[in-house]
């Protein structure tokens, strides 16, 4: 009769044996030593030892115990780490205080600003008073969050949970065209005239487009994209706006009926959508600071962007595309634009 593993033809699983096996029964150069010095003992006795090696007679027959169980991997070195941990000790009226803070006074408020009324708590209480990194490993280990709550027509609380929002890897490199394109909403005031000019680049070739619009609505960023769409040579798997309320809603809902992913810029960091923030300012100085007057009437305005929009797609060049216009750089690739 064969007998087989049941293992066998399983990629790397005799590798991954040997390795767990060395780490269970490896023999470290610390064992080695002990079993030396446990030679040295048997043979020249424990007054010897401890004048050669220091080793108590207590500790040689610790190992000679371990050594005659397990053999020579008993005399490993076993693990350092304390067997009991501290534990923070917290004041309960402190930590009541805290939750109150949180809960009551002003939802999530931070450990900086609860240090302030939890200072002031200590002294009125004669407590003695913690650190604001206390505080805010007291919130982190205790799980003071307060949640947004909803109740319903019917009485019921609903726990209002924020949606996750899908960021841009780090390593994300747009390698062709309509891969990654980035959008965003410049806004301009002529007086009391209020503008919104919604901006996209595709970060591989750097084709751009711009409309502008009365309001800064979802439903506007929408048409935006339509008309977007509908000017491009390629399709767009993906797109990276903002966290404004005009990319929400019915922008989000049109980006799901056409499995494009949608990513959101971290708050506070728009050097990670930099392509469209230096076309804003090219758009700026070069089109918009010379055409404000045309700001009242959006469709004269629109027309005449237009015509710069194909300007700068088709003639002007581009260092990062080795001086070369966007469309050029589109033809070389095997596109043809759907501008005009």
């Amino acid at each position: 009769m064969q007998i087989q593993c049941k293992y066998r033809g399983i990629k790397g699983f005799v590798r991954l044996y040997n390795y767990a096996n060395k780490q269970n029964y490896m023999i470290t150069k610390t064992a080695e030593e002990r079993h030396k010095i446990l030679k040295f003992w048997w043979e020249f006795g424990s007054r010897a030892t401890l004048s050669s090696y220091g080793a108590k007679r207590s500790t040689l027959y610790d190992w000679q115990s371990k050594l005659r169980q397990e053999g020579l991997v008993g005399l490993n070195p076993g693990s350092q780490a304390r067997k009991i941990n501290n534990r923070r000790i917290i004041d309960p009226s402190i930590l009541k205080e805290i939750k109150r803070l949180r809960f009551e006074v002003c939802p999530n408020m931070g450990k900086d600003k609860v240090g302030i009324f939890l200072g002031k708590f200590c002294a009125q209480h004669k407590i003695k008073t913690i650190s604001v990194s206390t505080i805010g490993r007291i919130i982190k280990d205790k799980k003071i969050y307060h949640h947004r709550q909803k109740v319903s027509h019917f009485g019921k609380v609903k726990v209002i949970q924020r949606a996750k929002k899908l960021r841009k890897p780090n390593d994300l490199r747009a390698k062709a065209h309509g891969e990654l394109v980035e959008i965003d909403t410049v806004v301009r005031f002529i007086g009391k005239t209020k503008r919104y000019i919604v901006t996209a680049v595709d970060t591989y070739g750097r084709t751009t487009f711009a409309w502008c619009y009365n309001r800064a609505t979802s439903e506007n960023t929408r048409d935006f994209f339509k008309k977007l769409q509908t000017a491009s040579p390629f399709a767009i798997a993906a797109v990276q706006t903002d966290n404004g309320s005009e990319f929400h809603k019915y922008f989000m809902g049109y980006l799901k009926e056409e499995k494009i992913v949608h990513y959101w810029n971290y708050p506070g960091r728009p050097y990670r959508n930099g392509h469209v923030e230096k076309f804003n300012r090219t758009i700026q100085e070069e089109f918009v600071d010379w055409n404000e007057t045309w700001l009242d009437n959006s469709v004269e305005f629109n027309q005449k962007l237009m015509n710069w929009i194909n300007w700068y797609n088709t003639e002007r060049p581009h260092w990062s595309l080795g001086l070369k216009s966007p469309m050029e750089f589109l033809i070389n690739n095997g596109y043809q634009s759907n501008m005009r």
